[in-house]
C-alpha cells in the first residue's frame, strides 16, 4: 500500500476512536504480505496486533471476489471471548483498480445488547396487544437459517439478562435447555456459535447439551 494511502488511513482510524472510544477499535490491512496483513491498529476489541492475517471472514470475501470485493458495511461478528461485535470493512485501492488494502471497524456492542433487553424490560406492558406473552422474545426472521439460529441465540442470551462471563453453569445450561427444545442445534455451526458467544469451547457446550438431554 502506498505512503500515502497509509498515512490518510491511520489518520482517520485515529480519529473515529477518538471520537468513539474504547469500545471501538480499526484496524488497517495492507494485501503485500496476505498472511501479515494487519499493519496498524487503533484501540483494543479483538486482542490482536500488528503483524496478524485476515480474518476468516475477509479472507472468503477476498478468495470469492478478487480486486472487486466489495465493502461490507454494518454486520456482526462473535468474537472467542463471547464480544459481539458489530462492523465495517471498507476496501482500499490503487489508481488501476487493484485491491490494496483495507480499513475495518470493530464496535463492540455486547453490553448495548443486554442494556436494550433491560430496557424493554422496563418498559413492556404485560397483557398488551403489542406485546408478546410472558417471555416470548424478539426474532427477526432471514431467509437464511445461519443468520437465524443466530438471532434466536443472541435473543434467548440477552433474556438472561447478562454478560454470558458473568453467568454461571446453571444459567448457561438453561440457555441451552431453550434452544435444544426451540430446535436450534439441528442448524449446522450453532454449536460453534453458542461456543463463541458462552466464551467456552463448543466441547463445553455440547457437555451442556448432553447434560440437559439427560435431565
Amino acid at each position: 500500500m502506498g505512503p500515502q494511502n497509509m498515512d490518510l488511513l491511520q489518520r482517520i482510524a485515529k480519529g473515529i476512536v477518538a471520537i468513539f472510544g474504547s469500545r471501538c477499535e480499526v484496524v488497517i490491512h495492507d494485501f503485500s504480505d496476505i498472511t501479515h496483513s494487519l499493519v496498524h491498529i487503533e484501540g483494543n476489541v479483538t486482542n490482536r496486533r500488528p503483524g496478524a492475517a485476515p480474518t476468516n471472514t475477509m479472507m472468503r470475501m477476498l478468495n470469492e471476489f478478487g480486486d472487486q470485493v466489495p465493502d461490507k458495511l454494518g454486520y456482526r461478528i462473535t468474537t472467542e471471548d463471547g464480544k459481539v461485535l458489530k462492523c465495517a470493512t471498507m476496501f482500499v485501492r490503487d489508481t488501476k483498480g487493484r485491491l490494496e488494502g483495507c480499513l475495518a471497524i470493530n464496535f463492540n456492542i455486547t453490553d448495548f445488547i443486554y442494556f436494550a433487553r433491560t430496557f424493554d424490560d422496563f418498559t413492556s406492558i404485560p397483557g398488551s396487544p403489542d406485546n408478546g406473552s410472558p417471555g416470548d422474545s424478539p426474532v427477526s426472521f432471514t431467509s437464511k437459517p445461519a443468520e437465524n439460529m443466530q438471532q434466536m441465540i443472541d435473543s434467548m442470551v440477552a433474556i438472561q439478562g447478562k454478560v454470558p462471563a458473568s453467568m454461571d453453569k446453571s444459567e448457561k445450561k438453561e440457555i441451552v435447555r431453550k434452544l435444544d427444545k426451540a430446535g436450534v442445534f439441528i442448524i449446522k455451526g450453532s454449536v460453534n456459535y453458542l461456543a463463541k458467544v458462552f466464551g467456552a469451547s463448543r466441547y463445553t457446550v455440547y457437555n451442556y447439551l448432553k447434560e440437559v438431554r439427560d435431565d
